[in-house]
């Protein structure tokens, strides 16, 4: 068994009469760890103190030496530790030890500072903000993640009546913040829209948007949302005129590049000699689907010219909800792309699934499924004569469905790779560390990866004398690379 007695670096050198609290914790490789948190002035008591994560324990004192209490003193009083002081020391020395195992050849006093330990982060993030179920076996036993969750600010510093006037103007701007997204939550959920809403992105990241709410996990990236969306609301109310136009040519380009597209398939791309007739039909198809289409938009091209307005007034939900809204518009834009991409996509697979099958009769072979293999069988004339004029004729065909299907998959891909570049924009407002951040530029934070224990060197060895037998006391100080 090894015992750790965590203490503040301004008590290790206090001259004063003290009564100490904190926790004590023994983990399951029987490692007592003492926690001391807070300190008042000397008054012998167990009366326990209120905090954050439980009630404090009376640990023990910091007395004068010359108290020369013997055990029986130190138990009437309930005391787990005693330290005592002089004037010739610069330092407290550890007297007494409330356990006190036989084979207990070693006791580590570990100093920190208050301020570093609470703004620890653990992978970007604060240890307050953690869960305190962790799922790397490294952060379970670690003492000083939960030296830092001890030390968060307690609920008597938080319930202080200076705050009061602070919490209610917060309060109030929360309830003003909240009122959009209530009206929102209350029209997404409507069964009627909800049905429609469900497969978009905006109702996605809307249900992300409310998990990191409830949880309250994020609610600088949350602040910080709401001022960018309401920011660029009024950037595109004051600097647009007409903002609907802005999405009618945006359409409108589409489709002239689409036919622009259909031109230069039209004749021989980069020198390929396409099948003319399937070629036509192609084309007839495509351009038929894309007038379609611009006729579609012509007719509900007044309700458009208000979805960018939408865009706006979304705003005061926030930035993200509004790069969703721009992520489903994008998808509704270029739906008649993903259309041909899917048209292309079949005829290919079904042209080269036909030639695979007709390759393996023209060479007098079938798979046989029994045996799962492939095997020689004897074809009657009439049978080979169709299989080699279908297995002409696809093999013909081929290379133009190929070409059309590598247009519309690379046009696809593209329209792809922009939706989820603004779904990673999305995403990364939503759980960039900016806490952490904001932390570490005003308080300065440290990565508990960047923690040091450095020995405390004294002239003199430290002992625990008790029960006639000494055990060696040795001091660490916490610090930060």
């Amino acid at each position: 068994m090894s015992i750790k007695i965590y203490l503040p670096f301004n008590h290790y050198y206090l001259k004063k009469p003290t009564n100490l609290y904190g926790q004590v914790q023994i983990n399951e490789d029987n490692v007592v760890s003492y926690y001391v948190l807070e300190a008042s002035d000397l008054e012998f008591s167990d009366k326990a103190i209120n905090h954050e994560s439980g009630n404090m324990r009376f640990l023990g004192s910091i007395l004068n030496e010359d108290f020369n209490a013997d055990q029986n003193q130190y138990l009437k009083f309930n005391m787990r530790l005693c330290f005592t002081y002089n004037s010739s020391q610069a330092n407290i020395t550890l007297v007494y030890l409330g356990i006190t195992p036989e084979y207990l050849k070693h006791i580590k006093v570990i100093l920190y500072d208050k301020q570093m330990v609470r703004n620890l982060i653990v992978a970007g993030e604060s240890v307050h903000s953690r869960s305190l179920v962790y799922n790397d076996n490294d952060s379970i036993d670690c003492d000083f993640l939960e030296l830092s969750r001890l030390n968060q600010p307690t609920v008597e510093t938080q319930n202080n009546p200076k705050n009061n006037a602070k919490r209610g103007i917060q309060y109030g701007f929360t309830l003003i913040a909240d009122f959009p997204i209530k009206i929102f939550e209350y029209v997404a959920e409507n069964v009627i829209v909800n049905s429609i809403m469900v497969h978009t992105t905006i109702y996605k990241h809307f249900k992300e948007w409310q998990i990191a709410c409830d949880k309250r996990s994020r609610p600088a990236n949350i602040a910080l949302d709401r001022i960018m969306g309401i920011i660029l609301m009024l950037i595109l109310f004051s600097l647009a005129t007409q903002p609907g136009d802005f999405l009618i040519q945006i359409s409108h380009y589409v489709i002239d590049e689409l036919y622009r597209l259909l031109k230069v398939l039209e004749g021989s791309p980069i020198g390929l000699k396409l099948n003319v007739h399937l070629n036509n039909f192609f084309l007839d198809c495509f351009k038929y689907h894309i007038e379609l289409w611009s006729t579609f938009l012509d007719f509900t091209e007044p309700l458009v010219r208000q979805v960018f307005f939408v865009i706006g007034v979304i705003g005061c939900l926030g930035f993200t909800f509004q790069i969703a809204l721009l992520v489903d518009l994008i998808s509704i834009i270029g739906l008649h792309s993903h259309c041909f991409y899917i048209y292309t996509k079949v005829l290919y697979n079904v042209e080269r699934r036909g030639l695979s099958v007709l390759w393996q009769v023209v060479r007098g072979n079938r798979y046989n499924i029994l045996k799962g293999r492939t095997e020689s069988h004897n074809y009657m004339n009439r049978q080979l004569y169709l299989a080699t004029i279908f297995f002409s004729a696809i093999l013909f065909l081929f290379p133009t469905t190929l070409v059309y299907y590598i247009v519309f998959a690379a046009l696809k891909a593209l329209t792809f790779a922009t939706l989820s570049i603004f779904d990673f924009l999305r995403r990364k407002l939503m759980y960039l560390p900016i806490e952490v951040y904001i932390k570490r530029i005003l308080r300065g934070c440290n990565d508990i990866d960047c923690i040091q224990i450095k020995d405390v060197s004294h002239y003199e060895k430290a002992f625990l004398l008790q029960k006639q037998q000494k055990t060696n006391v040795t001091v660490y100080k916490i610090t930060t690379l």
